[in-house]
């Protein structure tokens, strides 16, 4: 029982919530010959040889086993009392009642195969550009398409990351069709606890993953994601490409002087290069640079953009080159990495609407 307990914590104490209403779930549940813990959108289940029924308080537990006992035993006395006994230490508690305890989803789980820790990690790296607000639940997770490939995308209405199919390159056995939008918790902890790689199975509610004897349980976010790619342009007036580094250092340069929510920096390109220009009224400062291109086609443009937002796209680009791709100074731009190869990943990113007034010419 001590070593399941030892090997259960970690998990459980990612799901458990910090801060909750319903006191029952700051336990881990003992019922029926498993143990549990929930937050109500994520589950761990483990297996062990106790058909008893009792709860434990997780900060109990962690501090029981913090002090790295050799023995442990637990005991249910009268008046739904528990005692757990480590090392001739005791400590007696009230159980709560265990048919309280939320159970673990149930239904017909049709396996998905395999994902890697790999594929997961790439599915993680998708949460930097997912939705902050809860008004959008929505966009605040990852949308997963499984069907051959595996196809992701990230939104939080300002910024786009789509992977058209996250498992290239990776030794993958996928099984079946899958549609869902994974919230980041679940990522986050899976990204953590998977060694090599996990097999999965989904209903039209929930993915299960089989962390080698502990079940984690995910709730899929119920809401229709938005269609994304009804926002990519078809047609672009022009393209430009140059160094993800050069650009990248750039826009960090640029960030400490922008002004306002729209975090605006303008950007003139041409087949010169492109100018990069950054008015703050507020300090009265106006902040210039001068980026070199390796190549531009098509016509010139004058594009604002949120420095802070391209900053995140571009912390996703690996390759050393990218294309830059537009439509006009009102429509969504399109970067993607450049490595002689078609491009797996594209990033897109909103405007900002330019003032004329914004910066002197």
């Amino acid at each position: 029982m001590l070593q399941k307990l030892i090997r259960f914590l970690p998990l459980a104490e990612k799901v458990v919530p910090k801060k909750t209403t319903l006191p029952i779930l700051s336990h881990v549940c003992v019922r029926d010959g498993f143990i549990s813990a929930t937050d109500l959108e994520h589950w761990v289940q483990m297996k062990i040889d106790d058909t008893r029924n009792y709860t434990i308080p997780l900060n109990v537990l962690k501090t029981i086993l913090k002090a790295k006992p050799k023995t442990l035993e637990i005991d249910l006395l009268e008046d739904e009392k528990v005692q757990m006994t480590y090392d001739n230490r005791h400590l007696t508690f009230k159980s709560r009642d265990t048919d309280d305890f939320p159970s673990v989803p149930v239904g017909e789980f049709k396996s998905l195969g395999h994902w890697s820790l790999d594929l997961i990690r790439k599915l993680q790296s998708q949460v930097a550009y997912a939705s902050k607000d809860e008004l959008k639940p929505a966009m605040t997770g990852v949308y997963v398409h499984q069907n051959g490939k595996l196809e992701t995308c990230a939104t939080d209405g300002h910024v786009m990351r789509l992977m058209e199919d996250a498992s290239l390159g990776l030794d993958l056995k996928l099984k079946g069709s899958f549609k869902g939008v994974i919230p980041k918790k679940a990522l986050l902890i899976l990204s953590r606890m998977v060694k090599g790689s996990v097999p999965v199975m989904a209903t039209d509610k929930h993915l299960k993953f089989d962390l080698i004897g502990i079940d984690f349980f995910v709730r899929l976010i119920d809401e229709k994601y938005p269609d994304f790619r009804s926002v990519i342009p078809k047609d672009f007036m022009g393209s430009v490409l140059l160094d993800t580094v050069k650009l990248s250092d750039l826009v960090k340069d640029a960030k400490p002087f922008v002004f306002g929510e729209s975090k605006q920096g303008n950007f003139d390109i041409g087949s010169r290069g492109i100018d990069i220009h950054v008015n703050n009224p507020e300090m009265d400062f106006q902040w210039d640079a001068k980026l070199p291109v390796s190549e531009q086609s098509g016509d010139e443009i004058k594009i604002g953009l949120n420095v802070h937002y391209l900053e995140k796209i571009l912390k996703g680009i690996s390759e050393k080159e990218l294309t830059w791709e537009y439509s006009s100074s009102v429509s969504a731009s399109i970067l993607k990495g450049v490595n002689g190869k078609a491009s797996n990943v594209t990033h897109l990113i909103m405007p900002v609407r330019i003032k004329e007034t914004s910066y002197g010419e």
